[in-house]
């Protein structure tokens, strides 16, 4: 009787997780998931959101976009390599040290980048912009310490 019930259990969690990887597939078929095609970036473009920007700092961050965008290329080129590695069953430290090496070094210019286009766009923001800004940022902290980074329900998951 007690191997009955343990083979019913054991079948009760293979099926329940087989339907919770399926789900998770189908929440992303498209093979997108958060900050994907279609994601509005977050860092310099998200804190000058209703800032009413002029032409000049619109075009600071159009150049900005140019220099971020191929590292961003490079990132998720290193990030299918990195998925690639030890699929055959082997594990190879020198590839997966290589490959971690080309990521940090990438990630370390983008943030270069990024604060570049930040402080450059700052430079030209007016007083009141700037003002703003400080608030935006100030309201983004405090839902970030209730959980809640981008204004939904508190404990509410992605």
């Amino acid at each position: 009787m007690k191997k009955i019930i343990l083979i019913a259990a054991a079948a009760i969690l293979v099926v329940g997780g087989s339907i919770f990887v399926f789900a998770q597939k189908a929440a992303h078929k498209d093979g997108h998931k958060f900050g994907g095609p279609g994601h509005r970036g977050g860092g310099p473009a998200m804190m000058l959101r209703g800032l009413d920007l002029t032409d000049e700092q619109k075009g600071i961050m159009e150049a900005s976009r140019a220099n971020v965008e191929p590292l961003m290329a490079q990132l998720r080129d290193g990030h299918k390599k990195i998925a690639e590695l030890g699929t055959d069953g082997n594990f190879d430290q020198v590839k997966v040290e290589a490959a971690a090496n080309e990521q940090a070094a990438v990630t370390a210019k983008l943030i270069v980048e990024k604060e570049k286009a930040k402080a450059q766009v700052f430079a030209l923001l007016t007083d009141e912009q700037k003002a703003k800004a400080a608030e935006q940022r100030a309201k983004f902290g405090e839902r970030h310490k209730e959980g809640r980074p981008f204004g939904g329900k508190p404990g509410m998951d992605f």
